[in-house]
């Protein structure tokens, strides 16, 4: 996303002024000193984002939404903490790993979400800026809000920005946007239960599938074998109805970013979460997702490995693609055929020999290295077993 013009990043419209928000002093959400003479007068102990502490700022006239924002992954960023501690073992926030903790602050620490940033400014991590001239809006924009941190995988598939793919089928510009799936109760922590992450089972103002489209499940043989389960196996919604989407094979903090290219492909796995998750226990097979993730990912941190690497989840993970459409090469068949056709007898299934591809993922041909400067192929196999399809 480019950047805002300098002016445009603090642009204040006239009509802000008429708005119950514009109708406040200035001081009542950024402090700083009324009586400046002068812009460094003025702006003596300015709070520049006043939502940072919304329960201060906020609160006063949004209590509810304020008190469960605490709570909610989008603040918190627990899934971030979740996710390293499984792996290495112990919590960031544990003494005596202050130097790591303060370099995640420093690094991943800046993508969290505060009230301001969905509802007045573009995030942070995008170059802030003021949105419609200091305009407060109830629902989020779409482009300089949502896909601005949600983008690179979310907004592309969503808006049908992959060649040779389509847009969601609930996208429609204008009309049908993030908001149709994903409401506000989600958005700012449900009812304020603390979540380790976005799959949580407690999650339960996060959308399904079966909210909308619970009155098909009969609608024809495909839905009742699959769906229903009468053969025994059932399979989430995005198994059939996705397209391929972006996947990455390792990344490097200290601004090494991801290593080597992402790539489009459509993986089916088995639920590694079917009997520990029961918010996603319906399921027998899943889409998966690779992530950028490997044993020395935090390596520059100080971080020399991720001893439970192998033991604790799969680097292939659930995913539900936002590239939904009702007919997709796994569900378009000849007229009488079944979907064996395409899919039973495909190479959508995630195998152990998709994992040796890994050999030659990061290929840097300035040098000829390869692979994430370790056992990649021993490990990342290891790692997925519980998602592998032999």
């Amino acid at each position: 996303m480019a950047p805002l013009e300098p002016w445009k990043r603090v642009y204040i419209d006239e009509d802000f002024l008429e708005t119950a928000h514009g109708a406040m002093e200035c001081t009542f959400c950024h402090d700083g000193n009324p009586n400046g003479k002068d812009k460094t007068e003025a702006h003596e102990d300015l709070i520049p984002y006043p939502s940072e502490e919304a329960e201060y700022t906020c609160s006063p006239c949004h209590s509810t939404e304020s008190a469960h924002y605490k709570t909610s992954i989008h603040t918190t960023q627990e899934g971030y903490y979740e996710r390293f501690k499984i792996r290495a073992g112990y919590d960031l926030r544990d003494p005596g790993y202050e130097h790591a903790l303060e370099e995640f602050k420093g690094e991943c620490g800046k993508c969290h979400a505060t009230c301001g940033q969905c509802h007045v400014i573009r995030p942070v991590t995008v170059g802030s800026g003021l949105n419609w001239g200091h305009e407060f809006r109830k629902t989020p924009d779409l482009s300089t809000n949502c896909t601005a941190c949600h983008g690179s995988r979310i907004g592309e598939e969503y808006t049908g920005a992959h060649e040779e793919y389509k847009a969601d089928v609930h996208y429609v510009p204008n009309a049908k946007k993030c908001e149709f799936c994903h409401d506000a109760e989600e958005m700012h922590g449900g009812d304020g239960t603390t979540l380790t992450y976005r799959f949580d089972e407690n999650n339960n103002s996060a959308p399904k599938c079966e909210n909308c489209h619970s009155g098909t499940k009969d609608a024809n043989t495909y839905h009742t074998s699959h769906w229903q389960g009468t053969t025994g196996v059932t399979l989430s919604c995005q198994v059939c109805h996705s397209q391929p989407y972006k996947n990455c094979n390792g990344c490097h903090v200290a601004g090494g970013g991801i290593t080597g290219s992402s790539y489009m492909t459509f993986e089916i796995g088995k639920n590694y979460l079917k009997e520990t998750n029961s918010r996603y226990s319906d399921y027998d097979y899943i889409t998966v997702r690779h992530i950028p993730i490997a044993p020395n990912t935090f390596e520059p941190w100080g971080v020399e490995d991720l001893p439970n690497f192998e033991t604790s989840e799969p680097t292939w993970k659930m995913t539900f693609p936002h590239n939904i459409q009702r007919w997709t090469p796994q569900t378009q068949v000849d007229e009488g055929a079944s979907c064996s056709t395409n899919c039973h007898n495909s190479d959508y299934y995630l195998t152990s020999s998709d994992i040796d591809l890994y050999e030659k993922a990061n290929y840097k041909e300035e040098n000829g290295e390869s692979g994430y400067g370790y056992d990649a192929i021993s490990r990342e196999r290891a790692a997925n077993k519980s998602v592998i399809i032999e």
